[in-house]
């Protein structure tokens, strides 16, 4: 095996912060591992001390245990309590071993990496040996410094000296690529070395939940590694892509708001090429994102326009994503043009084609546009500034939202200045081009989904779009990236479909959040969560309690179609209140949405001003 043949897919080190909040109260059930049950078993508080142990080689890390002990004493805390003594001598002790076989993991695992020697099968189990010393330590030092009778000041120790990070690094990912970089003659050892690292972290994951965010994410790159040297056994392969997946999962679901968890999502997709470029597109427009997936996503987007087209790719899917690469490489060249003109052609014949599986794909098409317009994070980007200061609009009372639009947004009597500005966008001296192209491509897509009168598959995707528009419109300024360009009167024709005589339409009129037992989560709800444009869209505790995906909440039963038409309506009154775009009325004889002049008036002036255009070759084709 060639090592590029995993050069893509083993893990730089990201360090596991373990200054992150604590994982929940909630657990849940660890995933079975397929790998042999020969592992690391369960270690006893207090492990053998070493008798190389001394004062000469105490660091800063034992000297402040030790320190914390006499100080303890000298303030009459613990030492009134003999358990709470032996605690501290344990970790005292233990942290003075753990040093020692970490400096000699490190000094081994740079002198290996700077050699080309080839070792012996007796030298890579002594190094499997050592690095096993040094997880067990690790082991022996959180099961002692976080028992259940230790004092806050010990508990947190692993804290201030970064022990799950250390652990990670020295005791693991390290020697994984030395051994990764001497493949394929290391496998062997490094399968062993996989599955030992593996139960010890989840023996971790069951008995120090304290770090169970830290372990959670670990488990997912253990399980990457071990996929990513499987070259032979196909289904192998996919069963570890399958660990690694849940545990990723598991950890985007602590953390959804981490852009590096969903940049391993992105990696795992592979060969769906949309499914990847809705989580790298994700990971870029995060609230904490990710900037390794900048580089990532170029293997995706470069081997798009070269060649022919890959066959096991449909031709809409691949124009789809060749246009986000031009939009993300900043390319002003006609391949954008070419591209989303392709893409939008195929697009209401696609939708019909595919039926169900268009629920999931036309959100990740949603999201990755919505990424689009936030120019997917790029550091000068404007709009991503206006859901920066959304925190303070949303504290407000949705009343001083409404008032506070009608101060800053131009008036609907004059549309035409309205248009010019958002032509001015494509300027090629504004700095907000490319957030005008990603507008477009935006709006013009969930133009095509509502020309899908009353097909449902469409409705995950409408909810997002509706959800991100809600979001804009709460900003100080952001719809002037969008309103120009907007379906309004589609979105109105979609959200009188959905009215139905038997709906409780209290639920889509009150201000709060419409929930209740039958309308609450929906699958997309997960996927598009922790963005920077819906913080705070979704009340404080939602997700609380929501099931896994282990627990089926990516099934489409008959009541998701009654949740999501209840959240579109929910967003359809909230933009009507505005009233700038839509109105409601309500009433208990007759409810509907309308559409105003203002609306009206910019959709005749935006049908002159797209970018994108279908020829009738491109139709005829299609």
């Amino acid at each position: 095996m060639s090592e590029d043949n995993v050069n893509h897919e083993t893990l730089p080190f990201h360090p596991r912060t373990s200054t992150e909040d604590p994982s929940r109260s909630h657990h849940p059930m660890v995933r079975s591992s397929p790998i042999p049950n020969d592992g690391a078993g369960p270690l006893t508080v207090g492990s053998t001390r070493h008798p190389w142990e001394s004062r000469e080689s105490l660091s800063y890390g034992q000297e402040a245990a030790r320190g914390l002990g006499n100080n303890q004493k000298s303030a009459g805390g613990f030492s009134a309590i003999a358990g709470e003594e032996q605690l501290i001598n344990e970790v005292r002790g233990i942290y003075a071993g753990l040093l020692m076989v970490e400096k000699k993991c490190i000094e081994i695992d740079k002198q290996q990496s700077e050699s080309n020697a080839n070792l012996t099968d007796q030298q890579w189990q002594a190094m499997i040996a050592l690095h096993r010393t040094l997880l067990q330590e690790h082991h022996d030092f959180f099961m002692t410094s976080q028992h259940p009778t230790a004092s806050l000041v010990l508990r947190r120790l692993a804290v201030k000296y970064a022990m799950p990070a250390r652990m990670w690094r020295y005791g693991i990912y390290s020697f994984l690529e030395l051994l990764r970089h001497r493949l394929p003659d290391s496998l062997d050892h490094m399968l062993t070395f996989i599955y030992l690292a593996y139960s010890m972290m989840t023996l971790l994951y069951e008995t120090v939940p304290a770090f169970q965010e830290t372990w959670t994410e670990c488990l997912g790159d253990l399980s990457r590694y071990r996929m990513a040297v499987e070259d032979f056994d196909l289904k192998e392969r996919e069963v570890w892509t399958g660990v690694a997946r849940y545990w990723y999962t598991t950890a985007a679901d602590k953390n959804p708001d981490v852009g590096r968890i969903q940049h391993h999502l992105a990696l795992l997709s592979r060969p769906y090429i949309l499914q990847q470029l809705f989580f790298y597109t994700k990971s870029l427009v995060t609230v904490r994102s990710f900037s390794g997936t900048r580089e990532s996503v170029l293997l995706l987007f470069n081997p798009l326009p070269q060649g022919p087209r890959p066959s096991n790719h449909p031709p809409l899917i691949t124009a789809f994503v060749s246009a986000h690469g031009a939009l993300f490489n900043r390319d002003t060249s006609s391949r954008v043009i070419t591209s989303t003109s392709e893409f939008l052609s195929r697009l209401d014949k696609f939708i019909t084609r595919v039926g169900p599986t268009f629920r999931m794909q036309g959100v990740h098409m949603a999201s990755s546009n919505i990424a689009a317009m936030l120019e997917y994070g790029h550091p000068n980007a404007l709009l991503p500034l206006e859901f920066q200061q959304v925190n303070i609009q949303l504290s407000k009372d949705l009343g001083d939202i409404y008032q506070a639009a009608h101060k800053n947004w131009t008036r609907t009597q004059d549309p035409q200045k309205i248009m010019s500005d958002f032509q001015a966008l494509n300027d090629p001296e504004s700095p907000s081009r490319f957030a005008f192209y990603g507008s477009c491509l935006a709006f013009e897509t969930l133009s095509i989904f509502l020309d899908q009168i009353g097909d449902q598959n469409v409705f995950p995707a409408f909810n997002v779009s509706l959800s991100f528009l809600w979001c804009l419109a709460r900003t100080m300024n952001g719809m002037k990236y969008a309103e120009a360009i907007v379906p309004w009167s589609k979105i109105v024709s979609c959200l009188n479909n959905m009215i139905r005589p038997w709906l409780e339409m209290h639920y889509a009129e009150q201000d709060e959040f419409p929930i209740s037992n039958d309308t609450k989560w929906t699958p997309e709800d997960f996927l598009v969560r922790g963005q920077i444009w819906n913080q705070g869209y979704y009340p404080s505790g939602f997700f609380e309690n929501s099931p896994t995906e282990d627990e089926g909440r990516n099934i489409e039963l008959p009541s998701l179609s009654l949740s999501r038409m209840y959240r579109c309506l929910w967003l359809g009154v909230r933009l009507a209140n505005f009233n700038r775009w839509i109105t409601y009325q309500s009433g208990p004889e007759s409810r509907g949405f309308s559409a105003t002049a203002f609306a009206l008036e910019l959709e005749t002036l935006s049908k002159t001003h797209k970018p994108f255009t279908i020829t009738a070759e491109q139709e005829t084709g299609s």
